[in-house]
This record gives C-alpha cells, structure tokens and sequence, in this order.
C-alpha cells in the first residue's frame, strides 16, 4: 500500500487457467450482485457467489481454493439465467471446483488426463497397461481375448490359504485393490489439505479445533444425510429438474458398490463364483436394478443438460462429458456384457466387451480422485465444515 492505494497484483497464470477449464466468461462480471441475490443457496452472512467472481477476476487462487463455499454451489444455474452480462457465475465456480481438485489431490499430472481432450487416448491406454499385465499374470500368459472360455472364463484356479480364486476373479483383485488403496490414500491427503487449509483461512480459535475423530462422529453423519436427500440441491429454481436424478445417479452408485462388496464376499471369500443367471439370482437382481436406475440417471441429465444448454443457464464443459459419458459407458457395458453372452452368434465378442468394462471401470475408480467425480468427496468435506462452522459459532456466541 502507497498514499492510501492499496496495489493487487492479479495472478494472470491462475486467469488464464481458469478460462480454460470452463471459467472463460469471468472477466464479463461487473460486480452487480445479481448472482448472489437470486441464488437460494447462498447464505446472508457470506453470499456467493459475487465474492467468488471478484477473487476469481483478480486470480486470488489461494484464497478460492481455501473456500468451502465453492462446494456448496450446484451449479444449478439460477446465477447464470439472471445474470445480465452472461457471466455464467454458476460455470466459473465450476472451474474454481476442478482447480482445487487438481491443486489438492497428490500427483496432479493425473487431473490433466481427465480435463484435456487428449487424455481420452491416455487413460484407456493406462488402464489396458494395468490390466493387461494382470491377465498376463493371472492367466499364465495371454489369453484369447476373442474366446470367452479363455477370457475371461478360464485360466487356472488359484488355492491362496482358504480361497479358490479363478484366474479372472484374482486379476480383477489384483487391479482393482490396489487401485482402491490408492484412490483412497490420495483422497485421504487432499481431504486433509483442505481442512486445514478452511480451519486456518476461517481463523478457527484453538480450543475448537477438534479431532478428526470428533469431526467425524459430530458432522459426517449429519452431511451424508443432507447430500442423499440433496436438500440444498432442492432448493435451486432455473433447473430444480436436475436434483432427482444427480440423487438417483448417487442411489445407483451405492447399489452398485453394495452388490460389488456382496459379490466380492461371496466369491472371493464363501467360493461361489460368477457368472450367476441374472434371472434367477438375487444378488443379479440388485445389480440389475442399480445399472438400470444408473443408465435411467445419466441419460435423464443428458438429456436436461441438453435442455439448460438452450436455456444458457449451464455450461457443459469437458470434464462435465468426460464424466456423463464415461459413466454412460459403464452401463451399456455392463449389460452389453449380459446380453452378448446370452446370444449364441455373439460369443466371440463376450471378452472384448468385458475387457471394455473393466477399462471404463478402471477409469471412473481412478477418477475418484482426479475428475469431476472427486466432488463426491469434496462436497462432502464442504458441508460438514459449513455445519461445524455454524455449530462452533453458535457455542462461541453463548
């Protein structure tokens, strides 16, 4: 500061990076508060999503990556209809969300993969590297991959301590459990950046400063709760239509995880190996239903994001059709690969379109931690920090 002038020096690199993953209307922003008015969600005693517009236009990174505020927004687009410069208020605080992804998240060269066009040619690639040399182990070289009772339905059964693990259930061990430790070890750091980054930027006095454990049993319970239900969601205007299904999308996903964790069980740990009939097994019966509510979900929010487009009150971006996408694929797959082996003349395709699932589930479990699908962790570190917040206030105002 000089004679009373108080100099800001706009970070230009953290502009220009925000423009190009989605943000690129920031600098049409004329500060008329508009945004923060008509948004429903946005809080009296810190209203967003103006303040975020103005650190954005002047590339303040640090100060938006350590605000819990931009996770509170859906993206609903209420901001962006209103707005009388097309600013898109509700697309920039989307960027804000991918760039503290990436900023979080331990070996960020990862994030690039799923927010740049040409990562699409790099993550199956990786993914076929992991899974290729697993089958190599697991099946004792390389199967027929045109064969299904090569791939995945033969190579040697396996006799580890009390379990009898075929060739195709060990390899997907082996790809895949490590992939969770590692999805979760990197979550697990971010999570706690951020954290500290919201307790230290909010000036949080010491002596509420609680544990981890303490945060846990006090605020997680209570922030799951409010995003199954996706109250704040329900609360959004322009396309209140995308609550139902981004919460039926969340449904299918449990479903789907449940039915993963009982199959796991019982066949890696009670010996009773697929492939089960889908017609008569009750464990298929719940994997169905989660694949078909899934396909229901994402083709719903095709299919509104299509209609908000028109509207111009959301932007897709990359990562937002990377994501929709991808998960699209996971579910024509995974029925793809009930049908084809169910039909006789299509039995030399069974393989390929299970190799084809597993590379898109590869995918979406890595991107756990770097796409879009890393909200599913953030958000909810956001909401139990805006409910702690709240609470310890209110125990400081007493």
């Amino acid at each position: 500061m000089s004679n009373g002038i108080l100099k800001v020096d706009p970070d230009l690199k953290a502009i220009q990076k925000l423009q190009e993953i989605g943000g690129d209307t920031v600098k049409k922003c004329y500060q008329c508060a508009t945004c923060a008015t008509v948004c429903p969600l946005s809080p009296e005693e810190a209203p967003f999503p103006r303040k975020q517009m103005i650190l954005a236009q002047w590339g303040f990174k640090e100060r938006l990556l350590n605000d819990p505020a931009v996770w509170l927004c859906h993206q609903c687009g209420d901001c962006s209809k209103y707005c009388p410069r097309e600013a898109q208020p509700g697309d920039v605080l989307g960027a804000l969300r991918l760039m503290v992804i990436k900023e979080a998240v331990p070996l960020k060269f990862l994030h690039t993969f799923y927010n740049n066009s040409w990562g699409i040619l790099v993550l199956p690639a990786i993914a076929l590297l992991f899974i290729l040399l697993a089958t190599l182990a697991t099946f004792q070289g390389l199967p027929n991959f045109f064969d299904a009772n090569s791939f995945p339905y033969g190579g040697p059964t396996y006799d580890i301590w009390i379990f009898h693990l075929p060739a195709r259930v060990l390899m997907i061990d082996v790809v895949f459990l490590p992939l969770a430790a590692f999805v979760v070890i990197m979550l697990a750091s971010a999570i706690n950046k951020v954290w500290n980054a919201y307790v230290d930027t909010y000036k949080i006095p010491q002596a509420y400063r609680y544990g981890m454990w303490t945060i846990l049993k006090n605020y997680f319970i209570p922030a799951i709760v409010e995003i199954l239900s996706h109250a704040r969601f329900k609360k959004c205007n322009s396309n209140h239509w995308r609550a139902n299904p981004h919460m039926l999308l969340v449904y299918a996903f449990i479903i789907l995880a449940i039915t993963t964790a009982i199959v796991f069980f019982m066949a890696d740990v009670l010996g009773f190996h697929t492939p089960w009939n889908p017609l008569t097994h009750p464990v298929k019966w719940l994997g169905n239903f989660g694949g078909l509510l899934l396909l229901y979900s994402i083709i719903a929010i095709m299919v509104g994001r299509g209609k908000a487009e028109a509207e111009k009150s959301v932007k897709t971006s990359y990562a937002d059709s990377f994501l929709i996408n991808l998960i699209l694929i996971i579910g024509l797959t995974g029925f793809g690969i009930e049908v084809v082996r169910s039909i006789p003349s299509l039995e030399s395709i069974v393989s390929l379109v299970y190799l084809a699932h597993l590379v898109a589930v590869f995918i979406l479990f890595l991107g756990v931690a770097y796409s879009k699908f890393a909200h599913l962790a953030f958000r909810t570190t956001a909401v139990m920090f805006d409910l702690y917040y709240k609470d310890i206030n209110q125990k400081m105002a007493q």
